[in-house]
């Protein structure tokens, strides 16, 4: 399938799921359940085969992804406090808005378009673009515990032992040692890794609750407008001054281009930040993102 298709495919597969809750067929809660398939299973299955088949001799370029997602987000996180601080908001929405707009779905929503778009060659670049988001994440872990007070520890814990990056650390260590995995381990973490693009859709799909969106717009629609507008435009800039190309220059905007990510929702609730504020950031960029990454891809 060529781009156009394969994001009329991520559409589809996520208006199945929502059609799926409106009929009853699934409920919301269901979505958990696939959550933790795809959370514990098929994206760390993915990832490991990612990294332990990837050429990591340009290991310098990888850098640079990372540190340009590291870039953004800051940039991102800048901006919507500044926004927040002259709207005279409260410390609670203020912090609401800057985890959201710094923090995107790189992983949970990245991984399946990156791989239906640009196939397994470009989930090395997706990889090292989420390891900046999971940098971002921590960082906002310790910054909000000067701000709030809380247990650093639990955020720590919740990303150190993250599959993701137990799959990222075993991928390279099997990777740069060169240990042999024979046939049977590889094919079955290809079947495993085949479930992560329909279930992550449907989930999406499931998880979609436009009502609480309404109540909370005008924060949202900000927030929006920052993931999905904002900061692909200044992983342009950062890639283009910074000499990525090719490849990794595409995944890096598309990467850039992603929602707010899910994660928002850890922080939120571990440091009493408006939870549904951010639950509507959430949802509402989700589901214009299936127009925005659209013309990001076919822009590229």
């Amino acid at each position: 399938m060529n781009s156009y298709e394969t994001i009329i495919a991520i559409v589809v597969l996520i208006l199945i799921g929502y059609i799926c809750r409106r009929l009853e067929f699934l409920r919301p809660e269901d979505a958990k359940t696939l959550n933790k398939i795809v959370v514990y299973i098929a994206i760390p299955s993915l990832i490991f085969l990612a990294m332990s088949r990837a050429d990591l001799s340009g290991i310098t370029t990888l850098g640079t992804i990372t540190l340009i997602c590291l870039m953004v987000g800051l940039v991102c996180g800048v901006i919507a406090y500044i926004f927040a601080h002259l709207m005279n908001y409260s410390k609670k929405t203020k912090w609401t808005l800057v985890t959201t707009s710094a923090m995107l779905n790189s992983g949970f929503m990245g991984y399946p378009v990156v791989l239906g778009v640009f196939g397994g060659a470009g989930m090395v670049s997706a990889v090292f673009y989420d390891i900046g988001s999971v940098i971002i994440f921590i960082s906002f872990g310790l910054l909000l515990i000067l701000v709030y007070g809380g247990k650093f520890q639990d955020i720590l814990r919740e990303s150190v032992f993250f599959p993701s990056i137990i799959a990222i650390t075993l991928g390279i260590l099997a990777n740069l040692l060169n240990i042999p995995l024979g046939n049977i381990v590889p094919n079955i973490l290809d079947y495993l890794s085949g479930a992560a693009i329909p279930l992550i859709m449907l989930s999406l799909g499931l998880s979609l609750e436009f009502k609480e969106v309404k109540e909370r717009f005008n924060l949202a629609s900000f927030v929006t407008v920052i993931r999905l507008v904002i900061s692909p435009l200044i992983a342009i800039a950062l890639a283009t001054i910074l000499g990525l190309s090719g490849l990794n220059y595409s995944v890096t905007v598309v990467q850039a281009g992603m929602p707010s990510g899910m994660l928002t929702m850890v922080l939120a609730i571990a440091y009493n930040l408006d939870v549904k504020v951010t639950a509507a950031c959430v949802f509402l960029s989700t589901a214009l993102s299936m127009v925005s990454l659209t013309m990001l891809i076919l822009l590229l």
